[in-house]
């Protein structure tokens, strides 16, 4: 017969007993020690559950970034060079970094001109979701600097604004008051509101400093 020693008082027992026939020690796991082990366990599954669910969203997050960038991972965009992800392609068709016929009570300040842009939308959804766009969705940098938007008032230069569905384009400007000695002039387009990254830029003008 198998045996093994008591914990308690050392004596030889049957190794499948219970409980120790001499001192009547009980043999099994204490009822704590097994409280601790289940505590353990479950702890660990949430922790695993937690991290599970936390990377998920890592991913989802960071899928979603991408589907919003550049299929070619393209940030920088010149006249007449398209920015395309899954859900829209937009590109910017025209320049005019002088625009001179304005009304005498809206011209720019002293210093400034009015630049206008003409901008091609598509979207390309595959899900059929609509798409809005509009001039607000653009914002304007000269030598880095934010610069304002400018309200022509005028049919010549029809605003960008449109909601566009699957297959739909919209055509349209926007037009902003910049300094005349200005250097780089770029404008950014934010595919995402909502996620960080996605941003992209039009370079309307660059000029090399020289002396």
């Amino acid at each position: 017969m198998k045996t093994k020693k008591c914990k308690h008082c050392q004596e030889e027992i049957a190794k499948s007993a219970k409980r120790c026939p001499k001192c009547g020690g009980k043999l099994g796991m204490p009822g704590w020690a097994k409280a601790l082990i289940i505590v353990v366990i479950i702890f660990g599954c949430i922790i695993g559950f937690v991290n599970g669910c936390s990377n998920a969203v890592n991913d989802a997050v960071e899928d979603t970034k991408n589907s919003y960038k550049d299929i070619n991972g393209k940030t920088s965009f010149k006249v007449n060079e398209t920015f395309q992800n899954k859900y829209e392609k937009i590109t910017m068709t025209e320049v005019n970094t002088n625009v001179t016929d304005y009304s005498e009570y809206l011209g720019p300040k002293d210093g400034n001109k009015i630049i206008a842009l003409k901008f091609e939308v598509e979207n390309i959804n595959e899900e059929n979701d609509e798409l809005y766009v509009s001039s607000m969705s653009f914002n304007a940098y000269a030598d880095g600097e934010a610069v304002d938007s400018y309200m022509y008032g005028s049919d010549k230069y029809k605003d960008l604004s449109a909601t566009l569905g699957k297959g739909k384009k919209a055509v349209g400007y926007v037009l902003y008051e910049v300094p005349k000695k200005a250097q780089k002039i770029t404008v950014e387009y934010n595919a995402n509101f909502w996620t960080d990254g996605t941003s992209i830029e039009f370079v309307v003008q660059y000029k090399l400093k020289t002396g």
